[in-house]
């Protein structure tokens, strides 16, 4: 297999040396670091390649796609069967939903197998149920954890990460009167109050409860 792997690997820098602005002297020195973080995570060294190729892609450092890349190899190794391209993707869309920065990636992880060891759920089907919902529940003004104890709940009876995220994010969007997003996923809107100032005033009217923090910021 020693072939494939070295065409795998050469593939694999290529695809970096074009999404990344990194020199070539620190791609030359990254190509030493991604063979010892392979090593040290028991993953193919063209994967470690490629994971940071992808974040690189996004538009970060070389320094955090490395970083980020492990972390999505780390994710892989406890995600029960997900490959590291789908690490990758329920990485990005919870990073970019939660607006959180590349230093935070570890703890999302964490948080993912924590829960993981103790509900009857796993790391992947909190990352995919968040592929779905994780800006949803960002615009509604409800962080991670919280987030993740709402997919959790719900799934220890629905069983099936895809649907509770699909189901999350629909709620977010009904919550908000986000008319615009529930179109644009082909939802039916009829009925629906067309301003946030209205939904507040609906809802306040009918329970005396006030949705909003401030004008621009939905209560948690």
């Amino acid at each position: 297999k020693m072939t494939q792997e070295v065409i795998a690997v050469d593939s694999a820098m290529v695809e970096l040396r074009k999404v990344s602005d990194a020199s070539n002297n620190d791609l030359k020195n990254y190509f030493d670091e991604a063979a010892k973080s392979a090593k040290d995570l028991g993953a193919a060294v063209s994967d470690v390649i490629s994971a940071t190729a992808d974040w690189s892609r996004l538009g970060y450092s070389l320094d955090d796609s490395k970083k980020l890349a492990e972390v999505a190899i780390l994710y892989k190794n406890v995600g029960d069967g997900i490959d590291v391209d789908t690490a990758n993707e329920s990485l990005v869309s919870t990073l970019r939903g939660f607006q959180l920065s590349a230093e935070d990636a570890m703890n999302i992880v964490d948080q993912f197998n924590e829960v993981a060891n103790n509900f009857p759920i796993d790391s992947a089907g909190i990352g995919e149920a968040l592929q779905r919902s994780a800006a949803s529940f960002y615009e509604a003004n409800t962080d991670l954890s919280k987030s993740i104890a709402l997919i959790t709940g719900t799934n220890s009876v629905i069983q099936d990460p895809d649907s509770v995220g699909t189901m999350w994010k629909t709620v977010s969007m009904r919550i908000r009167g986000a008319t615009a997003e529930l179109e644009e996923a082909g939802l039916e809107t009829e009925g629906m109050v067309e301003t946030t100032s209205q939904l507040q005033a609906l809802v306040k009217g009918m329970t005396g409860f006030d949705i909003m923090k401030d004008e621009d910021t939905f209560k948690d």
